[in-house]
């Protein structure tokens, strides 16, 4: 016999877990929209990027919302209530099917941005190497009065460097070896600049591909677990009787109990 005062704190809590879950479902509803709106799909591979990364971000919002909306069942519901959980267990699959969507535009939009920083670091490099190309073409025409203004003006920016600004010979030697030494660091820091992008990318895309797929399997699981929201008409006929209270849900006979009263 279950105890009425019991049944109606369970009721209470029940009904303060939905209210939360309704909250935290329009708290997911406001960052979906932020993410989402205006949409810059297949204009924007940045943008699709980091849009995957705030709904993963967020994913848990809607998820507990979920869990939290759907607990205790049918009990205590209003036929709309009954209705809404049924519009949100379709909902739970929607969400899944989008972070498995979202998930595959990652991917392509990883891609893009990867080849847009290769492009990008192949064109800074090549403009630079033309710039060293000019000023060794420069270095080698120039007249020796321009050679000490030259070197007058690197001793001036880096008093490091000494040039012997006497000998023309030597000192064009020298500048064309500054010019070199330039020339190569350049070149390494580009790309070690764009290692350390590709790195980082990757590492950004794994998480993010990661918790995009956790997200889609769990919600695909609460879609599945509440089918008793899209049968509860059928489940009503078969057991003859309406749980009134969240005691009545746990106590209701199973299936194997109603198996092995009949053989009895």
């Amino acid at each position: 016999m279950s105890n009425p005062n019991s049944n109606s704190t369970e009721v209470i809590t029940a009904n303060l877990l939905r209210f939360a879950g309704y909250g935290l479902l329009l708290l997911a509803l406001s960052n979906f929209a932020d993410a989402l709106i205006p949409p810059r799909f297949g204009q924007d591979a940045g943008w699709e990027f980091s849009t995957l990364g705030k709904l993963v971000g967020t994913s848990p919002v809607p998820i507990i919302g979920l869990i939290l909306v759907f607990y205790g069942e049918a009990t205590a519901r209003s036929p709309l209530g009954k209705t809404i959980l049924k519009i949100l267990s379709w909902l739970s699959l929607v969400l899944s099917i989008l972070f498995i969507v979202m998930l595959l535009i990652g991917i392509s939009a990883a891609i893009r941005i990867n080849g847009d920083n290769n492009t990008q670091a192949s064109a800074v490099l090549s403009q630079q190497l033309s710039q060293f190309n000019t000023i060794k073409e420069n270095l080698k025409n120039t007249n020796d009065a321009n050679l000490r203004k030259a070197a007058e003006f690197i001793e001036k920016r880096s008093p490091s460097i000494k040039l012997n600004k006497d000998n023309p010979a030597e000192l064009r030697k020298q500048l064309e070896t500054e010019i070199v030494k330039n020339e190569n660091a350049i070149k390494q820091n580009i790309q070690e600049g764009q290692t350390k992008a590709g790195r980082q990318l990757i590492k950004q895309a794994c998480k993010w591909y990661f918790e995009a797929i956790v997200s889609a399997f769990v919600l695909f699981g609460i879609w599945n677990q509440t089918k008793w929201t899209r049968t509860n008409s059928r489940r009503k006929k078969k057991g003859g009787k309406t749980p009134t209270s969240l005691a009545d849900v746990a106590s209701a006979p199973t299936f194997e109990n109603e198996t092995s009263d009949s053989e009895n």
